[in-house]
């Protein structure tokens, strides 16, 4: 081998060494390109959790998340509050062992027609001559009447002469009788009251239907006999 081949191989070992260089850098370019479009193309990095402690901090983290719901407050102004009277129902073998203590009137204190101590008077309603077995209590249609004491209701009915009824045993053998009064809802037969609880209002007695005033009718028995219920509640005119 001469010096000129001896120089050509040289020289053409030396383009094969760049030939081969630039090649490789390519190859590295390209390489580095695809890793960049493919990181690109992958899903964005969850989470994972490996340990008991991260998943622990991970549930924490999902329960303090604010619940955004709306919740609905109702404001009620105290104006408007009221207070239900609650009745408590008991048997109707239930009795009230003790006379009352205390007594209020039904209505007010105008009287339209007082006891007649079983002496007849005249009713011009029936147009005869006969006892008066009560006192009327005058008021207006509609006006509350209350018990006069603590008892059972024993009776809620309709008259077809004295109108709406109520029987209360306030113990100690005295029953009233309350004629006149369209009863509350509320009062039925066997529930207990309390003295000036509300028990109904003045209604229509058809048996009066000319009584100069709305009134109410009460009768009290001591033991089965009529009494005077002025006397009995301790009032008198």
């Amino acid at each position: 081998m001469n010096n000129d081949d001896r120089d050509n191989i040289i020289e053409l070992t030396q383009k094969t060494k760049k030939y081969a260089i630039g090649i490789g850098a390519c190859v590295i370019i390209f390489a580095v390109l695809a890793l960049v479009v493919n990181n690109f193309k992958t899903e964005p990095e969850k989470i994972v959790v490996t340990t008991t402690t991260q998943v622990a901090e991970a549930e924490a983290e999902v329960n303090d998340v604010p619940d955004t719901r709306k919740t609905e407050t109702i404001i009620v102004p105290a104006t408007e509050i009221t207070t239900v009277q609650v009745y408590e129902p008991v048997s109707e073998t239930t009795t009230v062992r003790t006379a009352p203590t205390s007594y209020s009137l039904p209505l007010g204190t105008d009287i339209g027609s007082d006891y007649s101590m079983g002496v007849p008077v005249y009713n011009a309603v029936m147009g005869d001559w006969r006892t008066h077995n009560g006192v009327d209590f005058n008021g207006e249609y509609g006006d509350g009447v209350k018990a006069i004491a603590d008892g059972i209701v024993r009776e809620v009915s309709e008259d077809p002469i004295m109108g709406g009824t109520v029987v209360i045993d306030h113990g100690g053998g005295i029953v009233a009788t309350y004629n006149g009064v369209v009863a509350d809802a509320e009062i039925k037969k066997g529930i207990i009251v309390s003295e000036s609880d509300r028990i109904g209002e003045i209604g229509f007695i058809p048996g009066e239907s000319d009584a100069e005033f709305p009134h109410i009718h009460l009768e009290i028995r001591a033991d089965g006999e009529l009494c005077d219920p002025l006397e009995v509640m301790g009032y008198y005119e």
